[in-house]
């Protein structure tokens, strides 16, 4: 006959078992730029772009702000720059002895030095004049303010400098012409892979400009498949960042669902240019739960095993008690023959 105790230590075991089985599941399921700013130095806007014709004039507005408590000087320069990395930042060319084909240094007017008192701030209005020679395509420039201290004329004295990019685009016969460098889904950034243990997945896709003018690719990213058949769309370039010519720009995207199993699809479809030009891939991977199917798989032989035992203690019980209420009918009927 089984003990009480020892069924009850065996349901126990089973209910933990349960436990552990379910407890995964469910903690599864539960689950334009406006200003470019330095230490005491506020100019706004941080880009502007110009769509400009040979030949003639325009003019943009920028703000100044001293954010410091100290009355500021202030002179302004033009400089070209290109792009530093990747990233999209900016590299601010400070060799003014030569001047890039794309530059716009000469086309800038002249910005008088200026003072400014503390939370003071001046608004201008910048001419720019591009040249009847000018090139088609793109022409870059950084209009940067350089703060000091009143009387000081020396590097010493500087406490703050930002500046204004300023991409003006000439037109022309320019060439607009943009690559996909690569398209990869990772899961910090960095590291492509074509399967994952779990979401969330970053998307990366990097840019190649080949062309003579700046443009900006801007579109999606739609996944789909995996166990759940759900499709997932996420945006590419939403802030609309320009990739300048000869250079490459990364963007990422992020796909924040963290359940996910099974493999998946992810079309990226991409349009940029002036003439609607258009860009696609595709590109499969994995997500397996190893660790969380591992998990079930001991637990579910943990299961059997206890049902195993339950049902051969239960065959056992039932066949002892069968024996004994033999042994006393047989008894009984020995005893009325006497």
């Amino acid at each position: 006959m089984i003990k009480k105790a020892s069924l009850k230590r065996s349901f126990v075991l089973l209910g933990l078992a349960l436990c552990l089985f379910l407890a995964p599941v469910s903690s599864i399921y539960a689950e334009t730029n406006e200003a470019s700013t330095s230490d005491g130095l506020e100019i706004g806007p941080a880009l502007v772009e110009v769509n400009a014709t040979k030949g003639k004039s325009y003019t943009i507005e920028l703000k100044v702000l001293n954010v410091t408590k100290s009355t500021l000087s202030f002179d302004a320069t033009v400089d070209d720059f290109g792009a530093k990395d990747e990233t999209g930042a900016p590299n601010v060319i400070l060799d003014t002895n030569s001047d890039l084909p794309t530059s716009i240094k000469s086309w800038v007017d002249t910005i008088p030095s200026f003072t400014l008192q503390p939370n003071e701030r001046r608004t201008f209005q910048v001419a720019i004049d591009v040249p009847s020679s000018a090139e088609p395509g793109g022409h870059y420039g950084v209009i940067r303010f350089a703060g000091r201290t009143p009387n000081s004329t020396s590097a010493i004295g500087q406490v703050a400098s930002a500046g204004t990019l300023v991409l003006i685009r000439v037109d022309g016969a320019v060439n607009e012409k943009l690559e996909l460098a690569s398209f990869d889904v990772t899961k910090d950034g960095s590291t492509p892979a074509s399967s994952f243990e779990s979401g969330p997945l970053t998307f990366v896709t990097r840019f190649q400009n080949t062309g003579s003018v700046h443009v900006k690719p801007v579109g999606q990213i739609e996944i789909r498949g995996g166990l759940t058949g759900t499709d997932t769309i996420i945006p590419v370039n939403k802030d609309a960042g320009n990739v300048l010519p000869s250079s490459v720009r990364r963007f990422t995207s992020d796909l924040k669902t963290s359940w996910m199993i099974g493999r998946y699809t992810a079309d990226i479809s991409i349009a940029y240019g002036t003439t609607g030009q258009a860009l696609v891939r595709t590109i499969s991977f994995w997500v397996i739960p190893y660790k969380l199917i591992l998990i079930s798989l001991i637990v579910l032989a943990t299961l059997i095993y206890i049902f195993r035992g339950l049902i051969k203690r239960y065959n056992s019980y039932i066949i002892n008690k069968s024996r004994k209420t033999d042994s006393k009918t047989t008894t009984k009927k020995a005893r009325k023959k006497n």
